[in-house]
């Protein structure tokens, strides 16, 4: 199907994706970009629509027959593309997907909070890092920007596809998942903590809290942590970002099960 005015009601409604406001309410997410939608048709995720820039490349036989694709794709005049795109150099091709639902139920024994990260390139990286190594829940708490908005989903690179993920207040995510796993610790980072991760045993069930990134975790959220930890680095280093301690701290754990064969 060819639209041509920027003004369709179709265009609209996807164009409205890019807000929280409108993903809320239609259920659906832009996918931007050819190795994210080839990483999206590998997933379990639905795919809505196909969307097509008639001024770009031609579509790839591989996108256009793909059968998540199918009966779904729509050719777009460059006018009606700009209007969904989220980019300021866009590839030509864009899914709109649904936002799968969510389903707490069986949170993994490793898992990530992310309580009160607002920038969209460390929620991006901490996905990432997530699916790379092994952490398979993340839960984005409370004042956490929206995984699915499109700059989430450009910076996950498309580990977000493979991921449980779910959006709950940070303090009742941390009992559900403390429920499913009493055996585990909730862990949380500071400077000034006396042990350093590599000397806690991340073995066992963890679930690993970052925080905001100006002002760290919330009080209420700390106060129900299990155990404190620092990430030793040099003397001349004062911090580090939010999505690099959470990159470190998640690949220690990965780093000691994997000696552990667990």
């Amino acid at each position: 199907m060819y639209i041509e005015s920027a003004q369709n009601s179709r265009v609209r409604a996807w164009s409205q994706l890019k807000s929280k406001k409108g993903r809320t309410r239609q259920g659906l997410f832009l996918v931007e970009g050819r190795r994210l939608i080839d990483e999206l048709f590998r997933s379990a995720y639905e795919v809505d629509a196909l969307l097509w820039n008639v001024a770009s490349d031609e579509l790839p036989d591989e996108l256009r027959g793909h059968p998540k694709a199918a009966g779904k794709v729509f050719e777009l005049s460059p006018s009606a593309f700009d209007q969904v795109s989220d980019t300021t150099t866009p590839q030509g091709v864009i899914a709109v997907a649904k936002v799968p639902a969510e389903d707490t139920a069986n949170l993994a024994s490793h898992a990530i909070l992310l309580d009160g990260l607002q920038d969209p390139g460390n929620v991006g990286t901490l996905l990432r890092s997530a699916e790379a190594f092994d952490f398979a829940t993340v839960c984005c708490g409370t004042n956490t920007v929206d995984p699915f908005s499109p700059k989430v989903v450009r910076a996950t690179m498309g580990g977000m596809f493979r991921l449980q993920l779910c959006t709950d207040d940070s303090l009742p995510f941390v009992r559900k998942w403390r429920h499913q796993h009493p055996d585990g610790r909730v862990i949380v980072t500071a400077a000034d903590a006396d042990e350093v991760c590599y000397q806690t045993d991340l073995t066992r069930p963890t679930l690993v809290v970052i925080g905001n990134e100006a002002f760290g975790i919330r009080e209420d959220v700390r106060d129900a942590a299990d155990q404190t930890v620092s990430i030793p680095m040099s003397a001349e280093t004062e911090s580090l970002n939010a999505a690099v301690a959470g990159s470190v701290l998640i690949y220690e754990a990965y780093r000691q099960r994997s000696l552990r064969g667990n």
